[in-house]
């Protein structure tokens, strides 16, 4: 065996581009999913922009370390692989070097990113830890003490529940305010209306301070409540708040398991006993094997490329695939077997680890052992079973003939292989970086597992809508490079064949696939996100599913209180106006005067639904009248009351939760400035669905049909780093949007606008 380090460099520069570029966007990728736990976080426009930048700097070493196993994976096979179809592994073989000449700058390389990878698992991701538990807890104190905003029912304040219909939030000088409080050991209601109020802080005791105020105060059992209403003119009110809690916690020198180093983590776990011993020493054990999991991967992706001489990309991606699908599964495995004591936790580490040994061992020495080539056979019987028919069939002839002999289809087929290709795979690692994160809660209780299936498959829709644009750069390049590597392009200009009559193909299949894209939006996607975030609440509750919370909304004169119930689709009448929300429970209407200074009735009712103008409550209906300074109580089977609107359509306020006419509903609601910022910007947003596929192509083409000479590589990486930058440019205008520094139509559409005429200039530079 001879050895160069000409070859050697060759074979890191042939890997290290599609690393790097793999690295980027799977770690935006995963990037999304952990910024959309911290979405109250990051769209609220009422947090400091410090704390949205160090949140997004703290969640980049956890991302990263996941992510860099993935990339060496994904980039040593496809690296390798397109040196097979080049015939270069061929050419190195013959100048006598051997496999493991070709493996050892792949294990070198794997060493060094092991290496990078203990440096950020053992310093940066406990430090990223700390820094994202300091903004959590800074965040909730910023927003305790942060005036109230107009038009939104607070509920900050313990036991309080705060609506103040407009103001001044600068001077936080509030008017028209409404305040309930319950007391649930003595059954005591109280509710008060005011004209004027503030709120004053002062270290855990705060003073809410009401002038003309009118206080209704409601006893005993529902339905047969004593009523007294009096004007109290000028009152203070003492009210406890958590800010001494927060600022004890901000201050504590105790830090959790996440923020521990490995040495720290190992001394905690021998301090604990039970589940938490065994929690610590699963975080420890992980932390190592995401460390070491980059030189496996690297040794495991050589010896699979130069095991099985395929020269198919799609091969490739599938193979990387399935292996990281294996080796994650595997270590599920394992932490649940540890969890459930039948492993132990230290067997249940290298468990992964383990078979990754077996499986490199049977590569590279398989054929060297009759035994094992015997085993080999029908695994190669499946690989060719299986990959031959994925191969595209040939066009027929009346196809070549509808679109004029430009393989229009084949372009389109190819379009689709790969953007499912890319969809699989990048869907794979989102699903496996949740559930690498849930798998401590599912793991502790009965039918965890099956409750984290189900949140996985309600989260589909919601990973389709965020990664259809970065699969659909990655197919729009996938496909047109492929066609100029294989100097398809060139014949096909050389005919008199214009690049952008080329184009038109991926054009028209963006704009097929925008709107698929809007449509799982506006009917799939609200509906699986209410159900999919209720999940999510029961798994990190261990499988308790907690109360549903209560609802407040402000309809005119009235103010209603009420549970969730069931889904439009549950009702009998079908009608689709309903939508989200039709029947809720535990509903309480209070009816105010004109004046809005006393209660005029109260309607309580166990179930209730809105339909055709009309707010229907189910009986028994208790209902308190104050009529001329008399209290009079009455029970009802049903009681209907005129409302134009449906009230509970103001249910949810998560645009994630709501199409875009209901977000339109809530927009024209609204009574908050910031809420109102809020609600347009993601207006907007789903508004650009349909037109974001084709700005994709508009600014990906221009690298893919390039016929320069340059190296396919680099143009790969320089279309995913200008995707890179569109990304970053569309979440930081979002955020000008919701903060008010622009126009929540500018914020949205000024990068689509900007990148497009971008792409239309490049497009224009290149030889047709």
């Amino acid at each position: 065996m001879r050895f160069g380090w000409t070859i050697f460099r060759y074979l890191i520069g042939a890997i290290v581009p599609y690393f790097i570029s793999s690295w980027l966007l799977l770690s935006v990728v995963l990037f999304v999913q952990q910024a959309s736990r911290f979405s109250d976080i990051f769209f609220s426009a009422n947090i400091p922009s410090s704390l949205i930048w160090q949140l997004s700097f703290a969640l980049i070493p956890n991302v990263i370390a996941f992510t860099c196993p993935m990339a060496a994976l994904v980039g040593v096979i496809i690296g390798l692989t397109k040196m097979q179809a080049d015939s270069e592994l061929v050419a190195i073989r013959a100048a006598g070097i051997g496999n493991f000449g070709i493996s050892a700058p792949l294990i070198l390389l794997g060493i060094v990113l092991s290496l990078f990878a203990f440096f950020v698992n053992i310093k940066g991701v406990p430090l990223a830890a700390g820094i994202v538990r300091q903004v959590a807890l800074r965040t909730a104190l910023y927003k305790l003490e942060s005036p109230i905003e107009p038009g939104v029912f607070n509920t900050e304040l313990a036991g309080f529940t705060i609506y103040v219909k407009d103001g001044d939030i600068d001077r936080g000088d509030w008017r028209n305010i409404f305040i309930f409080n319950e007391d649930e050991k003595t059954k005591t209601t109280r509710l008060i209306t005011s004209e004027r109020g503030r709120i004053d802080f002062s270290n855990d005791v705060s003073e809410l301070v009401l002038e003309n105020a009118v206080a209704t105060t409601l006893t005993g059992p529902a339905g047969d409540e004593k009523i007294d209403s009096e004007r109290i003119g000028e009152v203070r009110y003492a009210v406890r708040t958590k800010r001494a809690e927060i600022v004890e916690r901000l201050n504590t020198s105790e830090l959790t398991p996440e923020e521990l180093g490995l040495s720290e983590l190992s001394a905690f776990a021998r301090s604990k006993e039970g589940s938490d011993r065994i929690e610590a020493q699963l975080l420890w054990q992980r932390r190592v094997m995401l460390s070491i999991t980059p030189l496996i991967f690297s040794i495991f992706g050589a010896a699979f490329v130069l095991r099985y001489n395929r020269a198919s990309r799609g091969f490739a991606v599938l193979a990387a695939l399935f292996a990281l699908i294996g080796y994650y599964l595997l270590a599920f495995f394992g932490e649940q077997m540890a969890r459930t004591g039948k492993m132990n936790v230290y067997v249940a580490g290298v468990f992964p680890i383990a078979f990754s040994a077996a499986a490199i061992l049977w590569l590279n020495l398989g054929t060297r052992f009759y035994f094992a080539e015997r085993l080999a056979d029908p695994v190669n019987a499946v690989f060719a079973n299986f990959f031959g028919k994925l191969r595209p069939r040939r066009a027929t002839s009346f196809l070549r003939d509808v679109t004029t002999g430009i393989r229009d289809f084949d372009l389109v087929l190819d379009l689709t292989k790969y953007f499912v290709y890319s969809l699989a795979f990048l869907t794979s690692v989102f699903l496996i970086f949740t559930a690498f994160e849930l798998w401590k809660f599912a793991g502790t209780f009965e039918n965890g597992i099956s409750l984290l299936l189900k949140y996985l498959f309600y989260l589909t829709p919601f990973i389709y809508i965020q990664l259809a644009p970065s699969s659909l750069m990655i197919a729009t390049l996938a496909t047109y490079v492929i066609k100029s590597r294989q100097n398809e392009i060139v014949t096909w200009t050389a005919a008199g064949q214009s690049v952008y009559r080329l184009l038109l193909p991926c054009l028209i299949f963006m704009i097929f696939i925008g709107f698929v894209n809007w449509q799982i939006q506006e009917r799939v996607m609200p509906d699986a996100n209410k159900i999919q975030d209720d999940i999510r609440a029961t798994l990190r509750n261990r499988g308790i599913q907690k109360e549903p919370a209560l609802h407040w909304v402000a309809e005119n004169d009235r103010i209603l209180s009420f549970k969730p119930g069931r889904f439009a689709s549950d009702n009998e009448s079908g009608n689709d106006l309903c939508r989200p929300l039709c029947r809720v429970t535990s509903l309480s209407v209070y009816d105010f005067g004109s004046d809005r200074r006393g209660l005029q009735s109260l309607y309580r009712a166990s179930e209730a639904r809105w339909e055709s103008g009309k707010l229907i409550l189910q009986g028994p209906v208790a209902i308190v009248k104050n009529e001329n300074d008399r209290v009079v109580r009455s029970v009802e089977n049903s009681v209907q009351l005129a409302e134009e609107k449906n009230p509970f359509g103001s249910a949810s306020k998560k645009p994630s939760h709501l199409t875009a006419d209901e977000i339109k509903a809530q927009l024209v609601k609204s009574e908050s400035e910031v809420e109102q910022r809020s609600f347009t910007v993601a207006l907007e947003r789903r508004y650009t669905t349909p037109f974001l596929p084709f700005t994709i192509a508009l600014v990906t083409a221009p690298f893919a049909l390039s016929l320069s000479r340059k190296g396919k590589a680099a143009t790969i990486g320089y279309a995913v780093g200008l995707w890179l930058i569109f990304m970053g440019f569309t979440s930081a205008f979002d955020q000008l949007g919701i903060g008010g520094a622009l126009s929540p139509q500018v914020a949205v559409w000024g990068p689509l606008v900007i990148f497009s005429m971008l792409g239309i200039l490049l497009l224009s530079r290149i030889r047709t």
